[in-house]
């Protein structure tokens, strides 16, 4: 048996799995942490609507209509809809449901409009036109931005380019 010469460097092996356990149990602590954060900050019972929906505004008639596109149906007596022209919020926002409000032109349609059933389902449009005395104006090529909130919180959000 042939003997090699020991060169004067530390065997390495013993050292590479302590160091794997090392990092493993470092990964675990950082992951339990991230979890804890996370389920720490969701409110039990405060679960928000999985809904999304479409927007379209029309510069002509300076009305915006809002299609529910999916999820879960709306009781818009619960939202507040917040309207934004290339950035600017609207002077006076949609107090939904109403009818004749300071701000809009006559009654909105579908469950924005408060003599309708209030719940916003699938497939169901809710619409409403400024008036000339809300700011700022739409006009072709702006970006209408509508966001649905519920208590503070967004719910959904959507945009489009005035026609």
């Amino acid at each position: 048996m042939v003997r090699r010469p020991h060169t004067g460097r530390p065997r390495l092996r013993s050292i590479s799995p302590v160091v794997g356990v090392i990092a493993l149990v470092a990964l675990t602590v950082c992951l339990g942490a991230v979890v804890a954060v996370g389920v720490s900050s969701v409110e039990i019972g405060a679960e928000s609507p999985a809904f999304g929906f479409e927007a379209t505004a029309e510069s002509a008639t300076d009305r915006i209509v809002l299609e529910h596109q999916h999820g879960d149906e709306i009781d818009v007596s619960t939202i507040d809809v917040v309207v934004t022209v290339d950035g600017e919020a609207l002077a006076v926002q949609p107090p939904v449901p109403f009818f004749q409000e300071d701000g809009f032109r006559g009654g909105p349609s579908g469950p924005f409009n408060s003599r309708a059933d209030s719940r916003w389902r699938v497939g169901e449009r809710a619409g409403f036109r400024l008036a000339s005395t809300n700011a700022p104006t739409i006009d072709p090529g702006d970006e209408i931005v509508v966001s649905i909130e519920r208590d503070g919180n967004l719910l959904g959000q959507a945009s489009t380019v005035a026609e």
